[in-house]
């Protein structure tokens, strides 16, 4: 008995030179919107030794407010994801880049501990959905096998926003002083608003020539229970791998720039431009990973072997970077397996988005991505505040910094490892009938005949 065949997402047609042109722009304006996102959520990383001074925060509290960012950050994107199913997404994100700008305005003033938590609040439940939405609407631009290089580059832009924050905005801190540092955030913020009010556009679904043939398309797809995506375990693998990751980047974004000047003793100008490294790699391996993936497709490799795997193993060695440098001497290498830690297994966010846009259909997409990025984003509520529990709690900064660090170096070679055996995205899509079955009743890979 042959199985009905099942519209392909392949099939769709070519997107115009004009089209095409197109979505490069809106590409480039939502990777600056990915950098002024990780400028806004790095810069209380940067400013926490005079910040921490200035208010009199003991590490918990301060803990407690690098946390805080995440309290309505997973909430706020999965339901802003389902919002996205029925609202442009030009309009969305314009609304959130302007409330990141005004979130830094409470600082200008004399705020205290809960003027500084209530504002990372707004700002995170503001961020939640940015990473989401800004891969939903570069996908409106391209089809799957063209999706790794915009989501590797766009993923590449919290590497870059951190990369280029980091130096400058140490610098303003230094001479001017923390608070001057969300000024200048607030002003790129409002900038980077009108720019997308007026440059920002809205694309047809997986770059078609049509919105008649993008809806067409839509229609075709089976719409499928969401538990059965989230249940898969593509999903899952992926999920778990991108938890470890985010540990890391939480910690990164919250206690390495203190690490650096309170347990390796380094000047705060040197340190602001040791912690653009992790970032600095992360936009490097990013582009490489993107790159890397799309040759390997276009060749006709799975995409649990392009993407699976190839994240697994990026996670895993970001794993052992992590449970290493702590115990390694001051020096070159310590800096240099300090940087692999915090930057290479983030190269799973931009992996784990197209790999949930293979396994979702096309109106189901928005709300997927967001759930995803919710629940990996729980990692972020959790790293700082308890990394902040063991430094106070340690007999020392450094050993407290130390055990913190190997809680991350484990989650990460586990969730590293589950991505290697579990995300098989052709498998998954075919039994939720997004694909047609092959001939062979082979569940990965090319059809062979």
């Amino acid at each position: 008995m042959t199985a009905p065949a099942v519209p392909s997402r392949s099939t769709r047609p070519a997107a115009t030179p004009a089209t095409s042109a197109r979505g490069w722009v809106v590409t480039v304006l939502l990777l600056v919107f990915m950098l002024i996102n990780f400028a806004d959520k790095a810069v209380l990383g940067l400013a926490a030794k005079p910040l921490m001074h200035d208010l009199g925060l003991t590490p918990e509290s301060y803990g407690l407010i690098s946390s805080g960012f995440y309290f309505l950050f997973s909430i706020s994107a999965i339901v802003v994801g389902f919002v996205a199913n029925r609202v442009p997404s030009k309009w969305i994100l314009l609304v959130l880049g302007v409330v990141w700008a005004l979130t830094q305005a409470p600082m200008l003033g004399s705020a205290g501990f809960g003027v500084l938590l209530v504002s990372r609040i707004v700002l995170g439940a503001a961020e939640g959905p940015a990473n989401p939405l800004a891969m939903h609407a570069a996908y409106k631009w391209f089809p799957n096998e063209k999706r790794a290089l915009p989501s590797s580059l766009l993923n590449a832009g919290s590497g870059l926003g951190v990369a280029l924050a980091a130096p400058l905005l140490t610098a303003v801190i230094v001479a001017h002083g923390w608070r001057w540092a969300f000024f200048a955030l607030l002003v790129i913020g409002l900038v980077w608003a009108v720019l997308w009010a007026v440059f920002g556009r809205e694309g047809t679904v997986a770059g078609t020539a049509s919105v008649h043939t993008a809806q067409k398309s839509e229609v075709d797809e089976p719409r499928v229970p969401y538990r059965r995506i989230l249940l898969s375990g593509t999903w899952l693998g992926g999920f778990l791998s991108g938890f470890a990751a985010y540990w890391a980047l939480a910690v990164l974004v919250a206690w390495v720039p203190h690490y650096l000047e309170t347990a390796l003793h380094y000047r705060p100008v040197t340190t602001g431009t040791l912690v653009a490294l992790p970032w600095i790699a992360s936009v490097v391996f990013n582009v490489c990973q993107g790159t890397l993936t799309d040759r390997l497709m276009r060749r006709g490799v799975s995409s649990r072997m392009a993407r699976g795997v190839l994240g697994g193993i990026a996670v895993v060695l970001s794993g052992i970077a992590m449970l290493a440098f702590p115990h390694v001497g001051a020096g070159w290498l310590q800096i240099a397996l300090l940087t692999i830690a915090f930057s290479l297994g983030g190269v799973v966010f931009a992996i784990g988005m197209t790999v949930n846009a293979e396994i979702s259909p096309t109106r189901q997409r928005g709300a997927v991505l967001s759930i995803s990025v919710g629940l990996v984003t729980t990692a972020g509520l959790i790293a700082p505040y308890l990394t902040g529990l063991l430094i106070q709690s340690a007999s020392s900064p450094a050993v407290g910094y130390t055990l913190a660090f190997s809680i991350g170096g484990v989650l990460s070679l586990v969730g590293g490892v589950v991505s290697i055996v579990f995300v098989r995205p052709e498998r998954t899509a075919r039994r939720l009938g997004l694909r047609p079955v092959n001939p062979t009743g082979s569940t990965d890979g090319k059809v062979t005949h």
